[in-house]
């Protein structure tokens, strides 16, 4: 035969898996081939080993910088310039904590 993709690749579904592409692949409007195709190779792939022993070492830090800003906002003596970069860490760990939540629940965009 004259194929362009003369490669084959087998696997072994569930009948829930199989029934969960086949739905999948109607919505899509296009061939099971194709749509196949582009699920593999139009992602992204991440590994995100060790993300989740990152996540206690934020949520300590953050903790911390939460225990700074009460004591600041309690009326104890911080200069302008700690407190600012004490409101610039929570707010880049806040950024952060929030992709790595995202990227572990495979939500950031090309995660899988």
């Amino acid at each position: 035969m004259n194929r362009t993709r003369q490669k084959q690749i087998v696997i072994r579904v569930s009948d829930e898996e199989q029934a969960a592409i086949k739905r999948k692949v109607e919505q899509s409007g296009v061939s099971q081939q194709l749509f196949l195709i582009r699920a593999i190779t139009e992602k992204a792939i991440i590994n995100t080993d060790g993300i989740k022993g990152v996540m206690p070492e934020l949520k300590r830090i953050g903790n911390n910088q939460n225990q700074i800003t009460r004591k600041c906002n309690e009326g104890r003596y911080i200069d302008d310039e700690t407190l600012q970069a004490v409101q610039i860490i929570g707010k880049e760990l806040n950024e952060t904590w929030q992709l790595l939540k995202q990227l572990a629940h495979g939500r950031v965009l090309g995660a899988q």
